[in-house]
C-alpha cells in the first residue's frame, strides 16, 4: 500500500475532495496542514512543492501538484471514478463544469469595489451559474437522482458537495429547492450517507 501524505492549509479549499475520497475510503492518509506562517518558508523546497504552489500530495516520496490532478489521481487509485470509460467521462463532465463555476466565482469573492462586486454576483448568478446549475440538475435527475454515475459515490458527487458549499456562501439566499431541485435534494442525501455524515462531524472546522 503507498504511503500518502496531503499538504495543504488548514482549511477546506482546493484539498478537501481529495481528504473526503481518502476518508471515505478508509485509506490511511496524513492530512499535514501548514502551521501559523509555515507556507512562505516551506514552498521554498521544490522537492515537496515543485511550482511553489499547494496542495502537494505526497505519495511515496514523490509529489503530485495540481489540485484537478490530485482529484483525479485520488479518485482513480480508490475507486471514486466510476466503472468505465463512460462512467469517468460523465465524472469529467461534473468536475469540468463545477471547475467553469469556480474560476468564475473567485475573482468575483475578491473583488474590492463592493459596487462593481454586487454588479458581477448577479451577473454571473443569472447568466453562468443558474444555466449550468440546471445542466447539472438534469444530469443527476436522469442519474436517478442518489449519484451522478453508477450505485456509488463518485469524484462528481463529492465535488459537487463541496462547491455547492461556496456556493451557498455566495448567494445565501438563492432558493435552491426552486433552481436546481434534484441538486438540493441530492446534497441532503449526500450528507446523510453515514460515513459522510461522520467525516464532515469529525472534520476540523474552517472558515472556507
Amino acid at each position: 500500500m503507498p504511503t500518502y501524505k496531503l499538504m495543504y492549509f488548514n482549511a477546506r479549499g482546493r484539498a478537501e475532495n481529495a481528504r473526503m475520497m481518502f476518508t471515505l475510503a478508509g485509506v490511511e492518509f496524513e492530512d499535514y496542514r501548514f502551521k501559523e506562517g509555515e507556507w512562505p518558508t516551506i514552498k521554498a523546497d521544490t522537492t515537496l512543492f515543485p511550482l511553489g504552489q499547494a496542495p502537494s500530495l505526497i505519495v511515496d516520496g514523490k509529489p503530485i501538484v495540481q489540485s484537478r490532478a490530485i482529484n483525479r489521481f485520488v479518485a482513480r487509485e480508490l475507486g471514486f471514478y466510476g466503472a468505465n470509460n463512460q462512467e469517468a467521462t460523465k465524472i469529467d463532465v461534473v468536475c469540468e463544469t463545477l471547475d467553469d463555476i469556480s474560476n468564475k466565482m473567485i475573482p468575483i469573492h475578491y473583488e474590492k469595489d463592493e459596487a462593481k462586486k454586487a454588479k458581477d454576483k448577479e451577473t454571473f448568478r443569472d447568466n453562468t451559474l443558474k444555466p449550468m446549475l440546471a445542466f447539472l440538475n438534469k444530469i443527476i435527475k436522469n442519474s436517478g437522482g442518489s449519484f451522478f454515475v453508477g450505485s456509488k459515490t463518485s469524484l462528481a458527487d463529492i465535488l459537487l458537495y463541496n462547491s455547492m458549499e461556496y456556493v451557498k456562501g455566495m448567494f445565501p439566499d438563492m432558493p435552491l429547492a426552486d433552481v436546481c431541485p434534484d441538486i438540493a435534494k441530492f446534497l441532503t442525501s449526500f450528507e446523510n450517507i453515514p460515513a459522510v455524515a461522520k467525516y464532515l462531524k469529525s472534520r476540523p472546522q474552517t472558515s472556507f
